[in-house]
């Protein structure tokens, strides 16, 4: 199997309607029902609402920040998506500073991907080992303009957070980050 991965020139908010549309196209072509995406202050959930349009797939945001805004978190609700903030779930408890660290080496947007199925699936919003696609982005970065917004997302197998580190002895049952889709240069 081939499929095309898009690495982005830069990092940041730049690239958020693309990473939307990639991460949308790769949706259809494998027949995935649910897509999770992070947010802190509000950018991207508006952006992926026009994209997902029509399209049957649920969104699951996952929120660090409390104070977005109640219009928007309604929105998405009565469009029949879900809503969660990050402190809801425990899996900081299961996923290690190294394996965090470990992923940021990649990229941090594919370390705040696994951490948001982590948490959607801890919550019960994700069945372990559904297909789902990940989107979530570098993070703000105070006084730059690059942070926020989406430039990474992959295909993923939802596993639960106590569940992570489990190695099962089927090697194909292993791999959990099945494909990545986008993500910074």
């Amino acid at each position: 199997m081939q499929e095309i991965i898009t690495y982005f020139k830069t990092a940041g908010k730049i690239n958020t309607d693309e990473t939307l549309i990639l991460a949308k196209n790769r949706v259809l072509k494998r027949k995935i029902q649910k897509v999770v995406i992070a947010t802190s202050r509000g950018f991207t959930p508006p952006k992926a609402l026009t994209v997902f349009h029509d399209s049957n797939i649920q969104l699951i945001i996952v929120a660090d920040n409390k104070k977005l805004s109640n219009t928007l978190i309604s929105q998405f609700k009565r469009e029949g998506h879900q809503w969660i903030f990050g402190g809801e779930a425990t899996s900081r408890d299961y996923y290690p500073l190294i394996a965090r660290n470990t992923l940021k080496r990649l990229c941090e947007g594919l370390k705040v991907c696994v951490e948001i199925v982590l948490l959607a699936t801890d919550a019960g919003l994700l069945n372990p080992r559904e297909l789902v696609v990940s989107i979530a982005g570098t993070g703000y970065l105070g006084f730059q303009q690059k942070g926020g917004g989406a430039d990474t997302a992959i295909v993923m197998e939802a596993i639960g957070s106590q569940s992570f580190f489990d190695v099962p002895s089927d090697k194909a049952s292993r791999r959990k980050i099945r494909e990545i889709i986008c993500k910074p240069f």
